[in-house]
């Protein structure tokens, strides 16, 4: 299994630390992914004999760089050109998500499903705004397209909501889907900080990018709602249908007036007739009222009446491991795609 990640970010380096721990659920299936290249803004590092992770995270942290490394190295090197180029049966897309256009995403997977790639994306700018197109796509070249890391980070959420509503029918839904964001409204809440100081805090923990426009301005869990809705809930709802207020305007004053009337402030995202993502005063005895960078969801169905999943929701590592959880289950999709070409085959034979 041999693979190529564009992105170099928080979720990249994580990911390539878990790869080469001998515990990872891959190691203990048998399987033995190769990293044969890795891309970043500047550039990137190919080896088709496979790159030597530490050496990766040693020059990164050196040179601010991967295409920097020696003899395997180059600058300039652009991630189209690798996708088409660099023999690997399956694309890592972890760049940083474009809410407007989903470029330069789109570009990388749409461009590695036709040359016959399996994709596992953590941008969440391809799934939320070229969803259905894609995976059309994917279908066509007989791939995978899997994006499980978009939402909630490493707790399945998306997987808890799809299944939920197969044998359910999901009468509305409230979630939490934004750790940043609920980090800093707990430390106001708590601790009486600043918006300022709290982003500080949440960007140091490395949560946080340092443009956090997206998570302040609710742009990111918009985004993660509409992936939600189109491939859990399979209703078609564009990110530009939400009615939605970010937490910018949120002031300490605010917060510590609810604070005294037994509310925190918390930015919801709820489906139900409209799609709707906003800060709100939640009692603090709700089970939504979770603090730190949780994610939450909670559903209202018509049988089993009201589910709730918790679980962290931000940082390299829980989103690391949601696309160890993906390259399990291509692993065993082509398990089993093998298994079938040779009962075909035997079966012919005979």
């Amino acid at each position: 299994m041999r693979l190529l990640l564009i992105g170099f970010g928080n979720v990249g380096k994580a990911l390539l630390r878990l790869l080469t721990d001998d515990r990872n659920p891959l190691s203990r299936s048998g399987s033995k992914p190769q990293i044969v290249a890795v891309l970043d803004r500047k550039g990137g590092a190919i080896d088709p004999a496979g790159l030597d992770s530490a050496e990766l995270l040693r020059t990164d942290e050196s040179e601010g760089t991967v295409a920097a490394a020696l003899e395997v190295g180059q600058f300039g090197l652009s991630p189209l050109a690798a996708i088409k180029e660099v023999e690997a049966e399956i694309v890592l897309e972890l760049a940083p998500t474009n809410p407007a256009t989903g470029e330069p995403g789109i570009s990388h997977v749409e461009t590695a499903l036709r040359n016959g790639r399996d994709v596992i994306t953590t941008n969440k700018g391809p799934p939320a705004l070229a969803m259905r197109p894609l995976q059309r796509l994917a279908r066509l070249n007989n791939v995978e397209f899997r994006f499980s890391g978009t939402v909630g980070g490493g707790t399945p959420i998306l997987e808890f909501i799809k299944r939920t509503a197969k044998v359910d029918r999901v009468l509305s839904l409230r979630a939490i889907l934004n750790g940043t964001t609920n980090y800093i409204l707990a430390q106001m809440y708590d601790f009486e900080t600043s918006m300022e100081e709290a982003l500080k805090q949440v960007q140091r923990l490395g949560y946080a990018e340092k443009d956090s426009s997206l998570d302040i301005l609710g742009i990111d869990p918009a985004l993660k709602l509409t992936i939600i809705a189109n491939y859990a809930l399979d209703r078609e709802i564009a990110p530009n249908e939400f009615h939605l207020t970010g937490i910018n305007n949120v002031t300490l004053e605010e917060v510590t007036r609810y604070k005294r009337e037994g509310r925190k402030t918390k930015l919801i995202c709820s489906i139900d007739k409209e799609a709707t993502v906003s800060p709100q005063p939640i009692e603090v005895s709700q089970p939504i009222c979770v603090d730190g960078s949780l994610n939450l969801v909670q559903l209202k169905t018509e049988y089993t009446r009201e589910m709730t999943l918790v679980g962290p929701g931000a940082g390299g590592y829980p989103t690391a491991t949601a696309i160890l959880n993906d390259l399990l289950a291509i692993e065993k999709e082509r398990h089993a795609k093998d298994t079938l070409t040779a009962e075909i085959t035997r079966i012919r034979a005979h």
